[in-house]
Order: structure tokens, then C-alpha cells, then sequence
């Protein structure tokens, strides 16, 4: 596949997923979020990018998870960044994914960059080798569940390392994992409604459980209110738009559904200290 490709992780018309090499150029100073997911492996160069919460370098041996309806943008790389990716659909990655731990999903949304063992650089490029040959064999009637089987197996074994250290590792009575559940589900309706939804009570509904209940369960869980989540989440999009297009504050007010400019930016200055413009200037 030619290195640069205008989106890795937009899939051809019928398929599930997608196996080449990039250098991620669409991405430079992108504003949105990806339709598919990713998992990356970076052969050589490095970058700087932002991946939802995380802003970090991608350098060589890094692996890198891009979950389904992820932000994620490079602000900036080295000529020669290169990285071979195996990219998928929302479908194929909640088929491979069913079987894994309720906290791990919050670990790969917090920890979406990780520097690889020898063996590990070893195993991946076994994977992706593998991948590629099955995206090739078009004929192979199997060819969809072999590659699903492919993904469950490498997130399978992540989630075994990750859950098996102590600082991670789960209790594992039932209420424990029933608010973990609520928690994990209530980070991904904020990632997917927050640019138009900002009270509590809609993800309460959403989760069919009292506002009262979610604002402990998060509280629990993650030493935050649910209020603060909600509205890191819509500062993150904010800044990102602020810096990586040329709209306008009264249009990315438009986009984020506030009622007009200057209550963006009474928002925005009560949560990052400065406003919009000052904000979008310091980053030029």
C-alpha cells in the first residue's frame, strides 16, 4: 500500500478491515474523530500525537491502539515517520472484544501508546505478516473469522499482561464489576455525546440509573465527578479544533451546540484560565 494513503483507517467498500504501511500524513493537525479502530506498530521516525486524553510520542518498536470514535492528531513528525497498521470496523473489534476484562477498555483508552519488547516487535510483526497474507487471500471463505479470531487473540493477550499486574488487578466481586461496567460505559457515551450532551442527567438516563447513582459510581471509581469528566471532555475537543482548524470561535461554538460565542468562552475560561483566542495564539 502506498505509504501515503489519504486515510489508513477508512476501509475499502465490503471490507472489515485493512493491512498496510503509512505515514499517517491525513492525520497531520486533523480535527475528528476516527469511524474504525487501529492498532499500529511504528517501524521507524516519530511523531507527536494526540490519541483522546493522551498527548505523547509515538517513536520506533511503539505499538498504538486507536479505539472506534477516537480523536486522533498529529501535530507533528519526522520526514521518514512510517508505521504498518492493521485498521478495522467498529463490528469486527465488538466481535473480538466480548471476552475481555470490563477494566481493560479504560486501560486502552488511558494507555493507548506502549514501547515494545524485542519479543514483542518480534510477535507484532508476526501478526501483521499474518494479517496481510489473510487480507490478500480474498478467495479464503473463512477469511473475516479467521482474521476476527486474529484480533480477539492479540487484545486477549494484552488484557492478560495488563490485568495481571498488581496495581491493576480487579477485586472480583460482583458489585465491583457491575460499577465498573456502568463506569467504562459512561467514559464512552461522554467520548461519543459530549460535544452536544454536557449534564449529567442524560448519561444517567442513557444508563437507566439515577444521577444520584452514576455521580457516586464515577466518584468511586475514578476520584472525579462526573461533571468534571464530562467537561474535560468537551475542553479536549475544544482545544483541538482551536488549534488544528481555522474555524472560527462563533463556529466551533455552532459545532459544540453552545448557545453563542461568549458562553464558550465564559466556559472555556473557567476551565483552562484564558480565553479561546488567547488560548488558539499560544499554539500558533
Amino acid at each position: 500500500m502506498d505509504p501515503h494513503t489519504l486515510n489508513p483507517l477508512q476501509l475499502p467498500e465490503a471490507d472489515h478491515f485493512l493491512v498496510g504501511v503509512s505515514d499517517l500524513g491525513y492525520f497531520d493537525n486533523y480535527a475528528g474523530r476516527t469511524e474504525n479502530g487501529a492498532i499500529m506498530l511504528c517501524r521507524k521516525g516519530h511523531a507527536e500525537v494526540v490519541l483522546n486524553d493522551y498527548h505523547g510520542t509515538v517513536r520506533r518498536n511503539n505499538s498504538v491502539m486507536i479505539l472506534p470514535e477516537s480523536r486522533f492528531s498529529i501535530t507533528s513528525r519526522s520526514a521518514d515517520f512510517q508505521v504498518e497498521f492493521f485498521s478495522f470496523t467498529p463490528q469486527l473489534f465488538a466481535e473480538a472484544a466480548f471476552r475481555l476484562e470490563i477494566d481493560f477498555m479504560r486501560i486502552l483508552h488511558a494507555y493507548p501508546v506502549n514501547t515494545l519488547s524485542r519479543d514483542g516487535v518480534q510477535g507484532m510483526e508476526s501478526w501483521l505478516k499474518m494479517l496481510g497474507l489473510s487480507y490478500r487471500d480474498r478467495e479464503n471463505r473463512f477469511r473475516n473469522t479467521i482474521v476476527r479470531n486474529r484480533l480477539q487473540n492479540a487484545l486477549l493477550e494484552a488484557c492478560d499482561k495488563v490485568m495481571r499486574t498488581p496495581e491493576i488487578k480487579m477485586r472480583a466481586d460482583t458489585s465491583t464489576l457491575r460499577r465498573s461496567e456502568l463506569f467504562n460505559r459512561f467514559v464512552v457515551l461522554v467520548s461519543h455525546h459530549s460535544s452536544t450532551e454536557r449534564e449529567v442527567a442524560f448519561y444517567a438516563k442513557e444508563l437507566c440509573i439515577s444521577t444520584r447513582y452514576l455521580s457516586s459510581i464515577v466518584h468511586e471509581v475514578s476520584g472525579r465527578t462526573a461533571k468534571s469528566i464530562i467537561d474535560h471532555s468537551v475542553i479536549t475537543e475544544i482545544k483541538l479544533l482551536l488549534r488544528t482548524t481555522d474555524l472560527s470561535v462563533q463556529e466551533i461554538a455552532y459545532r459544540m451546540h453552545f448557545p453563542d460565542q461568549s458562553y464558550l468562552g465564559r466556559f472555556f475560561r473557567k476551565h483552562t484560565g484564558e480565553s479561546p483566542s488567547a488560548y488558539r495564539l499560544q499554539q500558533q
